[in-house]
């Protein structure tokens, strides 16, 4: 009504500056929503330069996760106990360069091998993340710390080594310095003025870009601002410039103690960009304006205001549904030209809407046929139609996406008359697998709605992140990699090609891979190369390539064909590692593990690898000389291992000089060294050999101020008479030198049928006697002992035999010596006392008495484990006593008495076992030695009681012994007495005590117990 009342041109003008007043309210609207898209797409760019920080750190993370987990898996490292870390270690530490050291940790935190360290005793108990990783069993990443072993600041890394039977055996440390860390965030491609930090669960800084050492490990929140994770915040530095900051959490599928990366982007330009754009299109519309009033007031009366007034009319008509005929009022040709128009359109109104109708079927039936899911909404988030499985799954908006999603959604519907579009993505978790999906929300024309199209993008994004992770492993690998055209041109390397190689990619682009050529190869070498390729694609191997410096370098060689549609090759991928320096390893290891390092002759694993490969060609027979250094344990003992060791490479040079008659000088070991010839059936030539060997050793040998001469006895053996392995050639030559040494030394012996006949023995008797031992195939027999004076029994000397099941019984004196040297004595020795204490428990219960005799070896005073402290308490537990038993022993172990050995005999003559030295006058006796043992009882040898009747001078020693020993208050018993005279003459001598054939032979315990019971009976009588 207000607008009626007015003239046309005031209405003109009114109209003018009501739509003008608008337009200007939604331009500027507009130009406020392009600012916030500008910044929201700045702020998007920056969340995605976050999120790629987060993923390359998280990659790292996984790859040393991943490193650590096949490395706990091998056995090497797995079944590892002590000794220097294996070599599988420093392979690892060389292919990831930003470890700098590694290292294998007991349960209880000591360090077993460090790769830096070697066996410096460090402990990590006290360490969370070495805690952890026990406790979870699982991958853990640790805190800043100050690591003991390489000294710097570190994050480190550990997982548990698990046994056979799922239990912890140890744990698997890598340490990571954290400059390197730095100086990985250095080269994130991010914008000028980034700041990029990362730190550990304690909030503690361990890694920032840009680098500052002083600030790490000290507390985030006083370096950064206090924000919520995952959400962008736009703050003012302290220089007053407006930046965006992220705290986004860094974290890996099961694994513990996640780190949180901090992020921060310059903001300022983005805004100032922002402004500035709205700024110039506000006054670029305003000029608009002005001209276009200017120009409506020029031809406001002739052009438009007749016409419009026109206008008006035909569209009160068209509006009521007459006919229009506005082309037949008299107006401008202009608004004629309109006239005509708007009558056209009038007509084909309603042909319009039914073209309308059948296209919104069509729409529809287009909508129905596509994967995405879809919903219609109004303004307020109402859902009007919606099709597809995702827009089904809730009833309402909330239900359906995530509320950070939602929220985004109301407020782009809050601007659909500004025709916003609007991109969104998020993702789910559904049926444990993430989902990405991407929404587009676009406002239906000319009405308040939107339509709502949702895709599944999650097979895109995988496809997009293999293509990044592709592309981070091509550029950061630590192998070198060259892709070439299927006729060998180079057409791009990576970094670590240049690396390696020396050469820089730009150098090499468009040549072919044999600037790379040694001339190490021949070229059948390369021919049966490219026929593999051709034939199977592939090819495998080792190779020596030579770097742009002329250094020559192995690698191992990898190259894989890519073929195209027609199955052509198209490409050659090819990746190589430098083995240089594992090759040089390797053949250091090799040479150790063959080669003695004091005299650098092949050890005993070289000399065996020898005689295999000489022995498996079988066309000449072979003869081995080992030769033993004479009294070479005398020089060690006297002068030191200094002297020994420059005496040993003396002698290794000499023997050296006939290296060329013989094929292999080695030293096995100690003094020991063996020469390996030629035989061709003449012993005399081995004999002339080692003649020239004793000859080589004979000069002088002058070391510092002292002189030696070297003398060694040499055993040879032969093949085949004397073995046809390694083993029994050296076996047969060790007794052949044995057997020299008894013939004096200085001097040689060739192995015999006899001695291989007396090993084999040897061996069989010492497999019976564990036998015998088994079961229990040994029994004591007792020789009585006399006195003299009376004939009755007052003593009995306890004799072991073993009653062999097909041999029969075998005397002491067989096995004895075998038992001793194999230690099976000890418990021999352990059944004759539990034996002869059963005989004396005998004895005591019948009343009688008797005091036996046993003998005790040597090896069980002198060995470092034996029975004889129990002996007394075993006497008092079966109520005996020690005076009852004699303990044997031989003047050998007198005047070769260790301080163990003194100690023992001590012990068990203050205990009250009686003493009795065996065989006296056959050893070295001495009268000194009898008194310091404390000795009850001589026994002499049947050497002299045997000639005694025939001979004065047996007979005057028996007598000057007899009454040495009553001088020295001793007794004497006098064994081998078996004749009549005998015994006469040795009572007459004062003799205490006679053993022999003459009174009994040795004989069962019943028949002892049945002696000793008549013996008391004739006592009685």
């Amino acid at each position: 009504m207000i607008i009626s009342n007015l003239s046309i041109p005031q209405r003109f003008y009114r109209l003018l500056f009501l739509i003008c007043i608008p337009g200007l309210l939604v331009i500027f609207a507009q130009l406020l929503d392009e600012r916030s898209e500008i910044l929201e797409q700045s702020e998007h760019h920056a969340l995605l330069l976050a999120k790629h920080i987060v993923a390359v750190q998280s990659t790292e993370i996984s790859d040393t996760k991943a490193l650590l987990k096949t490395l706990s898996e091998n056995p090497s490292i797995r079944e590892f106990k002590n000794g220097p870390c294996p070599i599988l270690l420093s392979h690892a530490q060389l292919l990831f360069a930003d470890i700098a050291n590694m290292g294998i940790v007991a349960p209880n935190g000591e360090v077993i091998c460090s790769l830096t360290t070697g066996n410096q005793a460090i402990n990590i108990h006290d360490r969370e993340y070495f805690q952890t990783a026990l406790s979870t069993k699982q991958f853990a990443i640790g805190q800043f710390q100050q690591d003991r072993s390489v000294h710097r600041a570190t994050v480190n890394f550990a997982i548990p080594i698990f046994d056979a039977n799922g239990a912890i055996n140890s744990v698997l440390v890598a340490v990571k310095p954290l400059d390197k860390w730095s100086q990985t965030l250095a080269k994130l491609p991010l914008p000028q003025g980034s700041q990029v930090m990362l730190s550990d669960t304690n909030d503690n800084i361990i890694a920032l870009s840009p680098f500052n050492k002083i600030i790490l490990g000290s507390p985030s929140n006083k370096h950064w601002p206090q924000i919520d994770a995952n959400q962008a915040h736009i703050l003012e530095d302290n220089k007053g410039h407006r930046r965006i900051y992220f705290t986004l959490p860094l974290k890996s599928n099961s694994t513990l103690n996640a780190l949180t990366v901090h992020v921060s982007l310059p903001f300022e330009q983005a805004i100032i960009q922002a402004n500035k754009e709205v700024a110039i299109t506000l006054v670029l519309f305003v000029l608009a304006i002005a001209l276009l009033i200017w120009q409506a007031r020029w031809s406001l009366q002739r052009v438009i205001l007749k016409p419009l007034e026109n206008l008006v009319n035909a569209i009160e008509d068209l509006s009521q549904g007459q006919p229009v005929r506005w082309s037949q009022k008299s107006q401008t040709p202009e608004f004629n030209a309109i006239a005509l128009r708007f009558e056209q359109m009038a007509n084909i109104r309603l042909n319009v809407e039914s073209a309308l109708s059948h296209k919104h079927a069509e729409l529809s039936a287009l909508l129905a046929s596509l994967p995405d899911s879809y919903l219609r909404l109004d303004k307020q988030g109402n859902i009007l139609m919606r099709h597809g499985q995702f827009a089904k799954r809730a009833p309402k908006l909330p239900q359906i996406f995530p509320d950070h999603i939602y929220q985004r959604l109301l407020k782009q519907l809050a601007k659909l008359d500004e025709q916003s579009h609007c991109q969104l993505e998020f993702s789910l978790e559904e049926h444990n697998k993430r989902h990405v999906y991407e929404c587009r929300l676009s406002p239906i024309t000319d009405h308040p709605q939107a339509i709502l199209m949702i895709r599944d993008i999650s097979q895109r994004k995988k496809q997009e992140e293999a293509i990044n992770l592709a592309a981070l492993v091509y550029n950061n690998s630590s192998e070198g990699m060259v892709i070439t055209d299927a006729n060998g041109y180079i057409l791009d390397t990576n970094p670590a090609f240049s690396h390696v190689t020396g050469y820089k990619r730009s150098e090499v682009i468009g040549k072919t891979t044999s600037i790379l050529a040694s001339g190490q190869h021949e070229e059948a070498f390369y021919a049966h190369m490219w026929q593999q390729l051709e034939e199977q694609g592939k090819w495998q191997g080792e190779i020596i390539n030579r770097r742009k410096n002329g250094e020559l370098f192995t690698e191992w060689l990898t190259i894989n064909s890519v073929y195209d549609s027609n199955g052509a090759p198209y490409r050659r991928v090819a990746i190589f590692t430098d083995i240089t320096e594992k090759k040089q390893q390797d053949e250091l290891i090799w040479r150790q593990a063959h080669y003695d390092q004091l005299t650098q002759l092949a050890n005993r694993t070289q000399l065996k690898r020898h005689l295999k490969s000489r022995l498996a060609q079988g066309t000449q027979q072979l003869a081995i000389l080992l030769l033993d250094l004479d009294h070479f344990k005398d020089i060690n003992d006297t002068l030191g291992h200094f002297y020994g060791d420059q005496l040993l490479t003396e002698v290794a040079n000499r023997l050296n000089q006939l290296s060329p008659i013989c094929s292999l000088v080695s030293r096995i070991g100690g003094d020991e060294f063996v020469l390996v010839t030629h035989y061709f059936g003449d012993d005399s030539a081995l004999a002339e050999l080692a003649d020239k060997v004793l000859t080589q050793l004979q000069p002088k040998i002058n070391i510092g101020n002292e002189s030696f001469h070297m003398s060694a006895s040499i055993g040879i053996a032969r093949t085949p008479d004397d073995g046809t392995s390694s083993e029994h050639l050296l076996k047969a030559a060790d007794q052949a030198m044995y057997q020299a040494k008894q013939q004096g030394r200085s001097g040689y012996a060739f192995f015999s049928n006899e001695m291989r006949e007396q090993a084999e023995s040897r061996m069989r008797l010492l497999k019976d006697l564990r036998v015998a031992q088994q079961e229990q195939q040994f029994c004591l027999h007792y020789q009585p002992i006399v006195a003299l004076k009376t004939q009755k029994v007052e003593k009995a000397e306890a004799l072991i035999r073993w009653q062999h099941p097909e041999k029969g019984l075998i005397r002491p004196d067989e096995f004895i010596p075998l038992a001793e040297e194999t230690q099976l004595i000890h418990k021999m020795g352990e059944f004759i006392f539990t034996s002869a204490c059963d005989t004396l428990r005998k004895v005591k219960d019948s009343g009688k008495h008797l005091q036996l005799s046993i003998n005790v070896s040597p090896v069980q005073f002198t060995s470092k484990h034996c029975y004889l402290s129990k002996w007394h308490k075993q006497l008092q537990a079966q109520n005996l006593n020690a005076q009852d038993i004699v303990i044997e022993i031989t003047e050998g172990l007198m005047m070769n008495a260790q301080p163990r050995t003194q100690k023992r005999l001590t012990a068990l003559t203050a205990q009250g076992f009686a003493l009795a030295l065996d065989d006296f006058g056959t050893g070295y006796s001495s009268l000194a030695y009898l008194k310091q043992m404390d000795t009850d009882y001589i026994k002499i040898d049947k050497r002299f009681v045997d000639g005694i009747a025939d001979n004065k001078d047996d007979l005057a020693l028996c007598e000057a012994m007899i009454m040495m020993a009553h001088q020295l208050g001793l007794q004497v018993i006098a064994e081998g007495i078996e004749t009549h005279e005998q015994h006469k003459l040795l009572l007459q001598a004062g003799c205490d005590f006679g053993q022999g054939y003459y009174y009994a032979k040795p004989m069962p315990q019943e028949a002892l117990l049945a002696l000793v019971a008549d013996n008391y009976s004739e006592k009685a009588t």
